[in-house]
């Protein structure tokens, strides 16, 4: 009889939580099965959202590459920017842009491009390769103000060297040979040996010092 009582009692214990906890339990239930599918849910979207921007990416490399930089292109590299800018094929589609209307001769179609590709960078290197490719393209375009806005900017030290040369490409430019020098001068001090031939070439036709000219008095 006390086992039953007991057998019983507990029951009515269950009942009794149950009546007091069960709509919560379902509820968390709920909420932890639905957190569990919706992050599911939400990295197979987010592996499609990939997925599709790669497909769209191969298409632009394709016309890139063979200099068909057609509307249908140009439509192709609007819709990653548009639709997967948070991607890297935003960027990367824009550079490849860069490259083909450089070389077909379309200086200003390759600084846009690349102004695209610095603006949809959603990592450090590319948005640094960026920068210092459309600094060369601004300088070759005469925009020297916004070519030495892009060199004062803030980056990482790892490319000073390039971001020196520049500098020195761009006071060539102005003609003003004696700031050229120094940041050719440092480009050289900070890449060693590693120096390219190209930069040594650079440095060495602007001369010393002792090779100006005196000033008439």
């Amino acid at each position: 009889m006390n086992e039953y009582e007991t057998e019983e009692q507990q029951i009515e214990a269950l009942k009794k939580w149950w009546k007091e906890n069960g709509t919560s339990l379902v509820i968390g239930l709920f909420v932890g099965v639905s957190a569990l599918f919706g992050w599911r849910y939400y990295n197979d979207q987010q592996n499609v959202h990939a997925v599709q921007a790669s497909d769209i990416y191969i298409q632009v490399m394709q016309g890139a590459a063979f200099n068909r930089i057609d509307d249908k292109v140009i439509d192709l590299s609007n819709k990653l920017i548009n639709g997967y800018a948070d991607t890297p094929y935003a960027a990367l589609a824009s550079f490849a842009l860069a490259k083909a209307e450089y070389e077909k001769g379309n200086t200003e179609g390759a600084a846009t491009q690349l102004e695209l590709a610095a603006k949809y960078a959603n990592d450090e290197v590319t948005a640094q390769i960026a920068n210092l490719r459309l600094a060369s393209v601004y300088i070759e375009l005469e925009k020297y103000d916004e070519a030495e806005a892009l060199l004062n900017m803030k980056h990482n030290e790892l490319y000073d060297a390039q971001y020196e040369e520049l500098r020195g490409d761009l006071y060539t430019a102005k003609g003003d040979i004696a700031q050229a020098r120094m940041a050719y001068d440092k480009a050289l001090s900070l890449q060693g040996l590693s120096a390219s031939k190209w930069l040594k070439l650079k440095r060495q036709n602007l001369g010393t010092d002792a090779d100006e000219p005196d000033q008439p008095a």
